[in-house]
């Protein structure tokens, strides 16, 4: 680890920590320390068992370092399912409710009542997720049916706060039948991905 101290001329000099000290004319080490990682305290961790017709699989969630979600997920489909070859969309839904999948309602987007965050300005239509907290890269599935996501997003949160997924009605992976084309105007209802074909509720561990 290194530091830097003023010397009695004004000008910088490094020291070495924990090997062999140079110094000449320094002034007393003081607030000498490693730098800050962003570690959270009592990290988080979470999963979501993913299902639909002919779909099966899973996703861990974790929180060790502020602002920065870890997901790891993976998903098998038999040749009858939907989950053919090829990109599928997948989001991250406002409620933790799969039956139906309907009722994970729309893309989550943070604490948008009204009398906790004032803030918050949502609009019918496309503005049902002006922020997109919940979107995902596409998932990649292969020809064997099975697809796997590792992605570290800085949108959402485990731990407390207006963009945690687990609030008070919880929150929901949604595996989609097409691929999220990312437009900011969609010119069909297909272009975020179509039919929702898997569900899976995220819980804490």
């Amino acid at each position: 680890m290194f530091c830097l101290l003023a010397n009695e001329g004004g000008r910088m000099n490094r020291i070495l920590v924990g090997t062999a000290i140079v110094v000449s004319a320094l002034v007393p080490l003081a607030g000498c320390s490693s730098y800050y990682t962003g570690k959270v305290e009592k990290p988080v961790h979470a999963k979501a068992v993913i299902a639909g017709p002919g779909i099966t699989g899973e996703a861990h969630l974790y929180e060790k370092y502020e602002g920065r979600v870890t997901i790891k997920l993976k998903l098998t489909g038999t040749p009858e399912s939907k989950l053919s070859p090829g990109r599928h969309a997948i989001h991250i839904h406002e409620v933790g409710n799969c039956e139906p999948f309907a009722a994970a309602k729309g893309h989550f987007d943070g604490n948008v009542d009204a009398a906790i965050n004032p803030e918050a300005n949502v609009t019918s239509g496309l503005a049902n997720h002006p922020y997109h907290l919940g979107d995902l890269q596409n998932l990649s599935v292969d020809d064997s049916r099975k697809g796997s996501l590792y992605t570290i997003t800085s949108r959402v949160t485990l731990s407390d706060g207006l963009n945690t997924l687990l609030d008070k009605d919880g929150s929901a992976f949604i595996i989609h039948e097409f691929e999220d084309k990312y437009l900011p105007d969609p010119v069909t209802k297909d272009a975020p991905g179509g039919p929702r074909i898997a569900c899976g509720v995220i819980v804490k561990e």
